[in-house]
């Protein structure tokens, strides 16, 4: 397998501020449904606009699978870390976890291939198992063609 760059890392709670967009649970379809998501969000200037409510960690644009108990009833969210107010924008706050943090650079199609991987390779192999909680993805920088960003999976030790 190819070599992961990951760290992991505890962190608190923090919240979020963006939109938001359910998921579908025919995940091939989110596919489609994110990336136009975030289109629009560019263009309409939203982005911009949580850009400047942006005042936590981690310092990016967030994109966010947010799966709530009912597994039906997941959203994605494009967010900021964020105390301001939330104004006309949803806010959610991510639970305290125990992060696997990977490092990836490229464009929004490297990032869901670097997402297939760390379940397909990583996790079987890494003495971790999913933790139930949301997926966070960090563009650390905003050009969607050439991207630095990093993707955070909640995880627990597999009991020994």
């Amino acid at each position: 397998a190819l070599q992961m760059d990951y760290r992991i890392e505890k962190k608190e709670a923090f919240r979020i501020v963006g939109i938001s967009a359910p998921l579908d649970a025919e995940i091939e379809r989110n596919f489609e449904t994110v990336p136009l998501l975030w289109g629009n969000a560019v263009q309409n200037g939203t982005l911009s606009q949580l850009c400047e409510k942006m005042n936590g960690q981690p310092m990016g644009v967030l994109g966010v699978s947010a799966c709530s108990d009912k597994a039906e009833n997941w959203r994605y969210y494009i967010a900021v870390a964020s105390t301001a107010d939330a104004g006309e924008f949803e806010e959610y706050t991510i639970p305290a976890f125990t992060w696997a943090i990977f490092s990836g650079e490229g464009s929004g199609v490297s990032i869901q291939e670097l997402e297939r991987r760390i379940v397909t390779d990583w996790l079987p192999a890494s003495g971790y198992e999913y933790a139930s909680g949301p997926d966070v993805e960090v563009y650390l920088d905003p050009n969607p063609e050439n991207t630095k960003y990093e993707v955070w999976i909640p995880v627990v030790k597999k009991d020994e």
